[in-house]
Formats: structure tokens, C-alpha cells, sequence
């Protein structure tokens, strides 16, 4: 490694208290007077500890204001990282620009870490205090590169983020080594545990593989995947990461754990976990976004694979077509709803918004038709939720054999669904609502030998989009027009034509509106 590092003329260092708190981690016996001795020796990291042991993050029955007390009571496994953490986010550099890329690879850093943390916690506390660790480490390189030449090393970086070269290439043509080579070799030094070094070490590129012990295997796991879910979430080539993760997500079979999940905890962590570490995960994308600007890169990726494989990143043509499989699989598994295998409310938001800006360009008009079981709450008490769920299947399937090629039907929440139609004439919208609402009414359903009456209501609206808000306002007038349907006496569809002009309507009324009224409930469902 001494010879790839050509271009460094010295190793850098990490903080004296972090390589302490290392050593002290490694060492099984040493005492917490040890430990608390260490940790007085800076006030403000003292400090710190005592704001953290009484913080939300580690709920500690009752206010601990002596730190002895709080490093026993936290364990010297939580103590770690914690100093570590507050040791490294004290760094600091001078030009703005420098700080900006410092501020980044922190929050990435803790990012890595908390997903470490999460992942870990499926197996045991003392896993996940040291998958914490671990991860909070993994990519210390890159701090010591800001701090040996800040606007060399962000010139990499930003080389990097055009995507002509990956960040690891261009870190290995500039310094000789890779950001997580150089963090092996600052904590070989450290005292951290072999098993961590080893951990950090797979990240290298073709790193050398060899046989590790079940421990050292099991964090090397899940620092592959915390490493992959960071870059994920802070780095621009999402949709590569994406992929990556679920692979890594699967190869350590945390069947408790997909993408979404591991998300939402890590998300949760971060909010806690702000002002005591100094980070700030409003920097963070929109999960939704995040996973659309995921999929668009796959896409590009997808056509760019029939034309030229080696403009394509090698982790995705690794084997014959896995790019087209693992997109394929994406996509179902994020545009599909599960039980009912038609589209999912994300899908249909996303391809209201393409609409919208479609019909925007050419002036042309286009709808939206929501329906909702009538009763369902009713029967699910009734005839139990697996008859819910059949009766969810059946109106699924009777809707998409009803829905043309260029309408999109989706699932949009419980038990109701939304139709989106392009380019409809402002008459075609009462004929679309019938259509709809009568093939429900004609299904016969029965569960267990019992017939199961099952009507919809259904709302309708269209018009032409006059901006990129126009589909917020267009499904919220479809929903009122579904409350009007459902508070005339449901099974029936109601076309709100104010958007074109023209004026509500209901297109059709049924018998339920003649004969004894249903008991009366207390919410429309």
C-alpha cells in the first residue's frame, strides 16, 4: 500500500483523542476510571457525553450529571463512538468551499454510521455499537485528504460527480490510493480491531478476498451495505447505489429489513440525533425524489446498455444481463401494490406529474376518476379482512379489464383507486364514470360460499392544466366529486366539469336512493 501511495507525502493523522478512545476500545480491561480520566481530559467533549447520556437517544431512567457514572451506565461500547463522533465533527477547516465538503462527508459519515447502528441492532447491541463504529470510521481518509489539501482533493471530488471517472479511479490517479485504503492504514495504527480494519478493508475495490471468521464476516456484511445505503442517500449516482444495497440488503438475508424500512429508521435517527452531533439531514433529499431520480438513472442506464455496455457502470453488467433483471425487479417492486399487483399510489403521483407537464406543452385536457368501495369498513367487520383483501383483488382486476392502454389504474390508499386518462373530452368523462362504476356493480363476489354485494362511488374531474400544480387541484375536485357521490346515496359517479367550464353532474342514480336508506355510519366509507 506504501508504494500506491505515492502522491501523499505523509499519512495523515486523527484526532489524539480519537486514537486514544480506540485503544481504550480494543482493551477489555481497561477500568472506566480509565475510560472517564480520558474523556475529562477535554471539557467540551465531556460535555457532550453528559448532554448525550441524558438525551432522548439513550433514555436513561433519570438525569446523570457525574460522567463516571454516565460512562458506567452507557456502557464503554456506546462511550466509543460517541467520543469518536464528537472528536471528529470538532474538525475544522478554513475556506468555505473546504468547510462545505466537510459538513457533507460528516453528515455522509454519520449516515454510514446510523445505518451500521440499524442494520447491527438485528443482531445484538454489542453488534450494532460496533457496526457504529465501524462505519463512523470507514471513510476517515477523506477528512485526512481536506485536511492535507483541501481544494486538491474537492477538485477530485467534483472530477468525480461528472461521472467521467468513478471517485475511487480518480483518487487512485491523483494519490495513489483510494479514500478507504488510506483509512485502513491510519487505523491500522489506531488499535481499532482487526475485525473493523478487515470490515473497512472490503470496501477497497478488488480488495483480495479471503476466509474471515464469523464475526469479522457478519460486520464486514453489514458495513458493505451501511457503506451502499450511504451512498445511496448522499452521493449522485443513486441509481447504481440503489442496486447495490438490495443486493447487499439480500446477501445478509435481514429479511426484517428492505430499502423503505432501513430508510425511515435511519431518517428517524439522524432527527435525533442533529443538534448532539452537529449534523444537519435536512441537507438530505426527499425520500420520494430520491427513489425517482433512481429509477430515471437505471432507465438511462437500461437504454444505454443496447448501444455501448462500457459507457454503463461495470457494477451493473458484472454478469449477463443482471442490469436488465435488477431494473425489472426495481420497478415492480416499487411502482407494484402487493396484494392487488395493479399499480401503487407512488407510480400513479409520479405519472400524474409527467402528465401534467405533457398536456401543459400541448394544451391538451386530461382527468382524473377516483373510486372507493362503498362500505367497505362493513364488510371487512363482517366477513373478516381476507375477504376484504379478495373482495380488493377482484375490484382490482375488473377495473384494469375496463382500463384502456392509455389510462393508468393504481391503488391509491385502502380501498380506493384512481383512474388517470389523457386527452378525454369533457362529455367522454360521465360515460368513463359509468363505465367504471357499472362493471363493479355487475361483479359477482361471494367468500367462503357467501355473496358479497359490492358496489363503488366513483368522482370525476378534467380540464387542461395551466401549471405544474394543476394535478393537486385536479385530484382534490375528483375527490370532492367522490364525497358528493358517496353523500347522494353511493353507487353512482359524479363528474365535476368546473375546471372545463361546465358545470357538476351526476351521471347516473340507482335504486339504493329509493328503497330504506343503509344504517347510517359514523364517517362515509
Amino acid at each position: 500500500m506504501t508504494k500506491r501511495r505515492r502522491s501523499l507525502t505523509r499519512l495523515p493523522s486523527l484526532p489524539t483523542i480519537a486514537v486514544e478512545i480506540l485503544r481504550v476500545f480494543s482493551d477489555p480491561d481497561v477500568p472506566v476510571k480509565k475510560v472517564a480520566d480520558l474523556v475529562q481530559a477535554d471539557p467540551a467533549i465531556a460535555s457532550k457525553l453528559l448532554k448525550a447520556a441524558n438525551s432522548s437517544r439513550f433514555g436513561l431512567r433519570r438525569e446523570i450529571a457525574d460522567l463516571r457514572q454516565a460512562i458506567v451506565l452507557l456502557g464503554k461500547a456506546k462511550v466509543t463512538p460517541l467520543v469518536l463522533s464528537f472528536s471528529l465533527s470538532a474538525d475544522s477547516l478554513e475556506s468555505e468551499e473546504a468547510a462545505k465538503h466537510f459538513r457533507h462527508f460528516w453528515l455522509r459519515s454519520f449516515v454510514q454510521a446510523s445505518a451500521g447502528e440499524v442494520v447491527g441492532s438485528l443482531f445484538s447491541a454489542s453488534v450494532e455499537a460496533e457496526c457504529f463504529t465501524t462505519n463512523l470510521l470507514a471513510g476517515i481518509g477523506q477528512l485526512g485528504l481536506l485536511n492535507q489539501g483541501a481544494d486538491k482533493y474537492i477538485d477530485v471530488i467534483k472530477q468525480s460527480q461528472q461521472g467521467s471517472q468513478s471517485l475511487a479511479d480518480l483518487e487512485r490517479e491523483v494519490y495513489g490510493s483510494t479514500h478507504h485504503e488510506i483509512s485502513v492504514e491510519m487505523l491500522e495504527r489506531s488499535g481499532l480491531p482487526r475485525r473493523c480494519i478487515a470490515a473497512i478493508n472490503s470496501l477497497v475495490p478488488d480488495s483480495a478476498d479471503r476466509q474471515l471468521d464469523d464475526e469479522t464476516q457478519q460486520l464486514t456484511d453489514v458495513t458493505g451495505v451501511a457503506d451502499a445505503f450511504a451512498r445511496y442517500l448522499c452521493d449522485t449516482d443513486t441509481g447504481v447505489a440503489l442496486i447495490v444495497l438490495q443486493e447487499r440488503l439480500e446477501k445478509l438475508n435481514a429479511d426484517a429489513m428492505d430499502v423503505e424500512q432501513l430508510t425511515t429508521r435511519v431518517r428517524a435517527k439522524l432527527d435525533d440525533s442533529a443538534s448532539l452531533f452537529d449534523i444537519d439531514p435536512s441537507a438530505l433529499p426527499d425520500s420520494d425524489q430520491l427513489l425517482e431520480d433512481a429509477l430515471d438513472q437505471l432507465t438511462e442506464f437500461t437504454d444505454m446498455i443496447r448501444v455501448d455496455t462500457c459507457a454503463v457502470p461495470t457494477e451493473l453488467v458484472a454478469e449477463n444481463g443482471r442490469l436488465k433483471t435488477q431494473v425489472e425487479h426495481l420497478v415492480r417492486q416499487t411502482t407494484t401494490d402487493a396484494l392487488t399487483g395493479i399499480a401503487n399510489r407512488a407510480f400513479f403521483d409520479r405519472r400524474l406529474t409527467e402528465m401534467v407537464f405533457q398536456c401543459l406543452r400541448n394544451s391538451v385536457q386530461m382527468g382524473v376518476a377516483v373510486i372507493d368501495i362503498d362500505h367497505f369498513k362493513k364488510v371487512n367487520d363482517t366477513h373478516g379482512h381476507q375477504a376484504g383483501d379478495q373482495i380488493l383483488k377482484q375490484v382490482s382486476q375488473a377495473l384494469e379489464s375496463v382500463t384502456r392502454s392509455d389510462e393508468t389504474l393504481a391503488r391509491y390508499g385502502g380501498e380506493e383507486f384512481a383512474v388517470l386518462l389523457e386527452d378525454i373530452a369533457t362529455d367522454g368523462m360521465a360515460i368513463v364514470g359509468e363505465r367504471l362504476r357499472a362493471t363493479i356493480e355487475e361483479l359477482d363476489i361471494s367468500f367462503e360460499g357467501t355473496e358479497i354485494p359490492i358496489t363503488v362511488s366513483v368522482g370525476v374531474c378534467c380540464g387542461v392544466p395551466t401549471n405544474s400544480e394543476f394535478g393537486l387541484k385536479l385530484f382534490s375536485r375528483a375527490d370532492n366529486a367522490l364525497y358528493q357521490a358517496k353523500q347522494s346515496g353511493r353507487n353512482r359517479a359524479v363528474v365535476d366539469s368546473s375546471l372545463s367550464s361546465a358545470s357538476v353532474r351526476v351521471s347516473r342514480r340507482v335504486r339504493h336512493a329509493e328503497t330504506a336508506p343503509l344504517p347510517e355510519e359514523p364517517a362515509i366509507t
